[in-house]
Formats: C-alpha cells, sequence, structure tokens
C-alpha cells in the first residue's frame, strides 16, 4: 500500500508542477509581449503555488520528470529544469523591472504577506485551473 501511495502522489505532484509550468510559461510570455507586471505577479503566484510548495511537499529531487504542454507541444522535463523555467525565468526578468515590483514578486516567491493577499483573493476554482 506504501508503493502505491507514493506513486499516486509522486503522479499528483507531477501534473501540479506540469500545469503550474505550463500556465507561468504562458504569463511569461504575455509579461515579455506587454510588460504588464499583473502577468509577472500571476506567475509568481503559481510558481509559489504550484511549483515551490510541490517541491517542498515532495523533496525536491531534481532527476524527476514530468511532462509539460508548452505552445502545443508535449515536452519531457526535470523538476530541475521545470524550476529554471518558472523560478529562475522570473528571477532574471526581476532584474529589469522596479524596486517595488522586484519587492513584491520576490515577497510572493518567498510565501510572505503578499502571497497571502493574492490567494485570498483567486477564486478557488480559478487556482485549480493553474494547479490541476
Amino acid at each position: 500500500m506504501g508503493l502505491f501511495s507514493k506513486l499516486i502522489g509522486g503522479t499528483k505532484d507531477n501534473q501540479h508542477i506540469a500545469k503550474g509550468v505550463s500556465s507561468v510559461q504562458s504569463f511569461l510570455r504575455d509579461y515579455e509581449w506587454s510588460k504588464d507586471e499583473y502577468n509577472l505577479v500571476m506567475a509568481a503566484y503559481i510558481t509559489r503555488l504550484a511549483i515551490l510548495d510541490t517541491f517542498e511537499k515532495s523533496g525536491y529531487n531534481t532527476m524527476n520528470v514530468c511532462y509539460v504542454t508548452i505552445d502545443g507541444h508535449l515536452t519531457k522535463l526535470t523538476w530541475l529544469q521545470a524550476n529554471l523555467m518558472t523560478y529562475g525565468r522570473i528571477s532574471n526578468l526581476l532584474e529589469n523591472t522596479t524596486a517595488d515590483t522586484k519587492d513584491l514578486v520576490e515577497a510572493i516567491l518567498n510565501k510572505e504577506d503578499a502571497f497571502y493577499e493574492i490567494d485570498k483573493a483567486i477564486p478557488y476554482e480559478m487556482k485549480k485551473e493553474f494547479i490541476s
């Protein structure tokens, strides 16, 4: 029974990460095109919710694999690659933002008060779209 639980749990974790990566990629692409901070903030929120929380809950094994739909193509990614495509990419984009935006996004990624304010404002059904 323990092995079965691990397999099912691991599958659910991979689904959260896969859906999160796909959602974050979409928001970051929109941010790069429009420079609208909303997209960067949402990318940070989803990264915290779907990627970083899952890593913390499951134990971050860089070689775990998930399959992510990116631009209509199914792509095999390790968790390390998923982390670089989300958290890493956001960190790089923060270098070209205002100090206020940088502070807000870092607070979200670090799961400080800003994260919880956004979390309260987003309906549960919308959250489910980002992670499941």
